[in-house]
């Protein structure tokens, strides 16, 4: 789901719960653009990798040197990456939680690891009304980047809410597409925050 519908505060509590490992995507998209600029908030658009590196075994001093070459939007190779950690953590028969933007109903149905167990639930909100909710909340959150973003215009929120009825619309594509593929939709604006959060994490749990 987009940013602002409570992802991270949903998975670190399931974790928590289930006493298993959680991950954020963003982070590991923060490490890929601290990896390819040495500034881990600078947004990336149509990265190429291309280059060379010895592959290995963990008993062997050398190996052969191989070309590569990759390239994609940081969402999309941030998505390989975590398809190798899935790899890991299948290997080590360990649970794990990921939260993020990237992930699409389709790309979650078309994954193949084997025996290892995937569920997955979309957030979102399809009204965009929900740009209150935000405002209000960053007010109260020094911190929240949204106020960044009220700074450099001055207070004016008009971009703000723009954007808000712009994920609106994501989002009723979004839950068409999860209800197309089997996974739930929860939308953060039909029902209060702790109840939502509950709501989700009931998901996981109970399955």
């Amino acid at each position: 789901g987009p940013p602002r519908t409570g992802k991270t505060t949903i998975m670190s509590g399931l974790a928590s719960e289930r006493h298993i490992a959680f991950i954020a995507a963003d982070a590991i998209e923060h490490g890929l653009r601290n990896v390819l600029t040495g500034e881990p908030h600078q947004m990336l658009r149509n990265i190429e990798l291309s280059g060379s590196a010895e592959h290995k075994t963990s008993f062997t001093e050398g190996g052969e040197r191989k070309p590569f070459s990759n390239k994609g939007t940081g969402s999309e190779l941030t998505l390989q990456a975590i398809i190798g950690m899935l790899d890991y953590y299948r290997r080590n028969n360990e649970s794990v939680a990921f939260e993020g933007a990237a992930f699409t109903p389709k790309w979650v149905k078309e994954l193949t690891l084997g025996d290892f167990t995937i569920r997955a639930a979309f957030v979102g909100y399809t009204n965009p009304a929900h740009a209150d909710v935000l405002i209000a909340h960053a007010k109260d959150n020094p911190h929240d980047w949204i106020n960044v973003w009220l700074r450099n215009d001055n207070g004016d929120e008009t971009k703000i809410r723009e954007w808000v009825a712009r994920q609106s619309k994501v989002c009723k594509n979004l839950k068409f597409e999860a209800e197309l593929q089997g996974y739930p939709f929860f939308d953060i604006f039909a029902m209060p925050f702790e109840e939502y959060v509950t709501s989700v994490q009931n998901y996981f749990l109970e399955s």
